[in-house]
């Protein structure tokens, strides 16, 4: 019979099958390779299964002679615990892993993460790295030392992740992406409605302005950059401006993969340059589609440095909804998307892969929602 190979659930197995007698009373646990070959599993596999069920006391880990079956299992296990499964449900731990600072986006989902794992009474271990991708990678290759069941991954169109996750998905290693897929991967994903929200946004501003809208953002390298300049290719041609998508595209190189502009002062200065520049030259007034809040803030900048005022000589709606859209003096309309929601279904759908309820890449698109503030909005209608 070919076992399930994920850790916790071979961990479960063996654990029945020591009490029923597999192993014929044996002291000791065979070895790797023979637990490898009689459960058809890679010895990595069995050694994960072992700390396992070493951090249970299922087993008492003994240098130099191998795994001591504890003397005492039966007693401290019943029937009932076998029938429902003998690992108590927090030693199932969810791992996030991630690049980049902390931000408003990485932040909701690691809540979202922390709410499941708290519901569903198992573990949560973060890993983040604010100085690169080199560390991310490392622990992508090494994931078998995190201590973790399954992991949530937000991947970059980068060297390495692409590479790492299939390995990962070759040893049948739960995992989960969040925010964007990988291209030519097939692996579970939790993504928005980025196509979506940047089509109504841009209808709603073509209705009511009844003028081209501009869209600015950087150059797309990753899906949820290709859907949001999609959508608003599809709401500028329903809107019968077809004709005009290339001249009011405004691109800048983008900097999403290069940990040096990761920090907040340094991700506004990029689209803060290409806003400048565009609104010199650009006749108003105008109606702009930020790829992102960022960028939004970016064209907020230029704006006042130009002496022009959001919300009269420039209209613009932004993607996110981060704090900052509420707070600007001219409050930003934006694209709301479910940060926490985003990182509680990512973990729900890997704690099910994780129990062998999913067994196939599951894609989830959450819905998002216009939040219409000043920036948008005639003043005669506010």
């Amino acid at each position: 019979m070919k076992y399930n190979s994920k850790a916790v659930r071979l961990s479960d197995v063996i654990v029945r099958d020591i009490w029923e007698g597999r192993f014929d009373g044996a002291k000791y646990l065979p070895g790797e390779d023979v637990l490898a070959r009689e459960y058809e599993v890679s010895r990595t596999t069995i050694r994960r299964v072992l700390d396992i069920l070493n951090r249970e006391g299922v087993l008492i880990k003994e240098p130099n002679r191998g795994s001591l079956i504890n003397p005492d299992l039966k007693s401290r296990l019943s029937v009932e615990d076998l029938s429902a499964g003998t690992l108590p449900p927090e030693k199932i731990t969810l791992g996030a892993v991630w690049a980049g600072f902390p931000d408003a986006m990485t932040i909701g989902i690691s809540d979202g993460i922390k709410a499941y794992a708290a519901e569903a009474g198992i573990g949560f271990h973060l890993f983040q790295n604010v100085e690169g991708h080199a560390k991310v990678l490392e622990e992508l290759a090494h994931v078998n030392e995190l201590a973790v069941s399954g992991i949530v991954v937000l991947p970059y169109n980068f060297d390495g992740y692409a590479e790492a996750l299939r390995k990962l998905a070759a040893r049948d290693f739960p995992l989960v992406c969040v925010d964007r897929p990988v291209k030519g991967l097939e692996l579970s994903c939790i993504e928005v409605d980025n196509a979506g929200g940047v089509y109504r946004a841009v209808v709603k501003m073509l209705v009511e302005f009844r003028r081209p809208v501009y869209y600015l953002g950087a150059e797309p390298e990753n899906d949820t950059q290709r859907l949001r300049y999609e959508g608003y290719c599809r709401a500028m041609n329903d809107g019968g401006f077809d004709r005009e998508v290339e001249k009011c595209t405004c691109f800048y190189p983008s900097t999403d993969n290069r940990p040096e502009f990761w920090p907040v002062e340094k991700k506004q200065e990029p689209p803060y340059r290409a806003a400048l520049e565009f609104l010199r030259r650009v006749e108003r007034p105008v109606s702009i589609m930020a790829m992102n809040d960022y960028v939004a803030r970016g064209i907020y900048r230029a704006a006042e440095e130009l002496k022009l005022k959001i919300g009269r000589d420039v209209m613009v709606f932004g993607f996110d909804d981060l704090p900052l859209a509420s707070c600007l003096e001219c409050p930003l309309s934006s694209v709301r998307q479910p940060r926490r929601e985003i990182g509680y279904e990512a973990a729900k759908l890997l704690h099910e892969r994780i129990m062998g309820k999913v067994s196939r890449p599951v894609t989830k698109c959450l819905p998002v929602e216009l939040i219409e503030r000043e920036s948008s909005r005639l003043a005669d209608k506010r």
